[in-house]
């Protein structure tokens, strides 16, 4: 498995070189750009937050949580997925949800490098709202 994860960060580090939006840090962990949606997302989760599509459409305008959950793992992220019922909001039915965390031991990992990372998101999302 790790040596998967070091394999998919390693194409994320050539995708990002050739696209000029993947930074590498020292560890197996790549960063995508802060100010797109996958950044927001790995913000929120380097940030200690459990997330899901509800809060992505929310905060971030994107219906497609589980794609940037899937484009993280790619890039070496170990985003871990629990399943909880919830009820829907009419009441009668219960419906399963994906919530979405990092564990701590990959943000610690992630060091003073997820710190600033999540500083640089921070920052993104305030140009958008000052309307950037």
């Amino acid at each position: 498995m790790s040596n998967l994860r070091n394999e998919a960060a390693a194409t994320a580090l050539q995708r990002g070189a050739t696209e000029g939006t993947t930074i590498q840090t020292e560890s197996v962990f790549s960063f995508p750009n802060p100010s797109t949606v996958k950044g927001r997302v790995l913000g929120d989760l380097l940030a200690g937050r459990t997330i899901t599509g509800k809060d992505c459409w929310l905060e971030h305008g994107s219906s497609r949580l589980a794609h940037h959950v899937l484009e993280l793992r790619r890039d070496g992220w170990p985003i871990v997925t629990v399943m909880r019922e919830v009820p829907t909001s009419d009441g009668g039915r219960i419906a399963k949800i994906a919530f979405y965390h990092l564990p701590q031991d990959a943000i610690d990992q992630a060091g003073e490098r997820g710190r600033r990372y999540v500083d640089a998101v921070v920052a993104a999302k305030a140009e958008v709202r000052r309307g950037r």
